[in-house]
């Protein structure tokens, strides 16, 4: 018990005054992950587009070949003008690719900063919970020696009215 009647459980627990920021860093942080994984999988998107447009590029330019050695100009012709069409998108996707590439990167260094941020704050509210632990046990400490002390010093006071009831009893 406490001087005062309380107990050492009666003490107030740890409060982090920064814990709004905390919680705004972790919110950030969670959109940061959020908008990383929606670049990640558009990048994704880009790069199985340009691979089919690839594959497709492959097939025409194959027709392409077949076709003129069996078919007449007029049909190779239309075959050069689809294999120029996927050409050119195939240049289209290869630019969203390195785009969405580039977005992927920023996303990743904006979600890096972001769980720095909150590993520094999440630190700094270890320091404070420790310090104001280390805090809570030296007053502890403090008030069970002064409590001790008191009962020391009744202990003492009671010795000394028994030794003087003794010793008067003995005259």
């Amino acid at each position: 018990l406490m001087p005062g009647g309380g107990s050492f459980l009666d003490m107030p627990k740890f409060e982090f005054r920064l814990q709004p920021l905390l919680d705004r860093r972790k919110i950030i942080e969670e959109e940061k992950q959020g908008n990383f994984a929606a670049c990640r999988r558009a990048a994704d998107d880009c790069a199985r587009e340009l691979a089919r447009l690839g594959d497709a590029r492959r097939h025409s330019l194959k027709q392409l070949v077949e076709t003129a050695l069996k078919y007449p100009t007029p049909d190779i012709l239309l075959r050069h003008a689809h294999l120029r069409s996927l050409e050119a998108a195939i240049d289209d996707a290869r630019l969203g690719h390195f785009q969405a590439e580039a977005d992927v990167e920023r996303a990743r260094q904006e979600l890096i900063s972001a769980s720095r941020e909150r590993r520094l704050i999440e630190k700094l509210k270890e320091q404070w919970r420790r310090a104001y632990e280390s805090g809570q046990a030296r007053r502890e400490e403090r008030e069970l020696d002064e409590a001790n002390a008191r009962c020391y010093d009744r202990s003492v006071s009671k010795d000394r009215k028994s030794t003087r009831l003794n010793s008067s009893h003995i005259t």
